[in-house]
């Protein structure tokens, strides 16, 4: 039996290995077009491929490459997960070879002295080197480094959920960071959101502190993306999106080459994170046309 790939699954295959020079180790010419143009304005922002783009490569480089450091009850892991995307995703500081794990809180603010002449130099400014408000879309008014003491002061709520004799679940741990309240009835971690607390989520799976949730278990952020590229019909409810995404991501398993899904890091929730992008960058500007056309 012949599996057939619908018009639909194939828009997401050619997207993908439209993209795939970016991430390449070998000398290659990147196609021209509107869409490579737009994904290379700001990798952190477009890029499918969530582990290569700067930010989350130099997290994953510093704060996730020792999951015993990461996960350890002391908390030290789980402020510098907060730090990097509660404050320090897409700046200056998060993209640059600079970036790095933080001891304590007065590790921060010694280094912050002592980087501060490289801070004003590359800038924008002292605090746009280690802050970009809009780093997820729309500008994070309380995106500041002034969080940073609140995460270190946060850091041992880490046990709240981890280091007990069960590992908890990706939607456990979304559900925590997102709507955890403090005594005032306030949200419990500043400046994590539901969007935030997803990417948090992604991180920790790839980095092998959670699980890889089955699909049926995920909250699925791609649902825009999905009706967009027409994998489901506008008025898709939960179960039709969720069957659509299975399909996608068995047809993907299946096209895709071992290589190709070893240098996306591919996974579903990379793809979910794809999907996300394919919509974004329809909502930036690019036109659908002009992205079918080019890919």
């Amino acid at each position: 039996m012949i599996n057939k790939v619908l018009p639909a699954q194939n828009n997401v295959l050619r997207f993908l290995r439209h993209l795939l020079p970016i991430i390449s180790d070998s000398p290659t010419t990147l196609k021209a077009g509107k869409v490579m143009r737009k994904v290379n304005e700001d990798l952190d922002f477009y890029l499918p491929f969530r582990r290569h783009a700067p930010s989350l490569a130099n997290a994953r480089r510093t704060i996730y490459a020792d999951t015993n450091r990461l996960a350890n009850e002391d908390g030290v892991g789980f402020f510098n997960v907060l730090a990097f995307r509660g404050v320090f995703f897409g700046s200056p500081f998060a993209r640059s070879s600079r970036f790095r794990w933080f001891e304590s809180f007065n590790d921060w603010t010694t280094f912050q002295e002592t980087e501060k002449a490289i801070a004003e130099e590359v800038g924008p400014s002292a605090t746009e080197y280690y802050v970009k408000p809009n780093c997820y879309g729309r500008r994070q008014k309380e995106r500041s480094v002034d969080l940073l003491p609140k995460y270190w002061n946060q850091r041992a709520r880490w046990n709240d959920l981890f280091n007990k004799l069960t590992t908890p679940s990706v939607r456990e741990v979304y559900r925590w960071l997102a709507s955890s309240r403090a005594d005032d009835h306030t949200i419990q971690f500043r400046n994590i959101g539901s969007l935030t607390a997803f990417l948090i989520c992604g991180d920790l799976v790839e980095a092998g502190v959670l699980p890889m949730p089955i699909i049926s278990s995920m909250d699925m952020g791609a649902t825009a993306g999905m009706k967009q590229f027409n994998l489901v019909p506008e008025k898709a409810d939960g179960e039709e999106i969720c069957q659509a995404f299975i399909l996608l991501d068995e047809t993907l398993q299946r096209e895709l080459g071992t290589e190709e899904k070893k240098d996306m890091g591919y996974n579903v929730i990379m793809l979910e994170h794809a999907l996300c992008k394919m919509s974004r960058l329809i909502s930036r500007g690019l036109k659908l046309e002009v992205l079918l056309s080019e890919i």
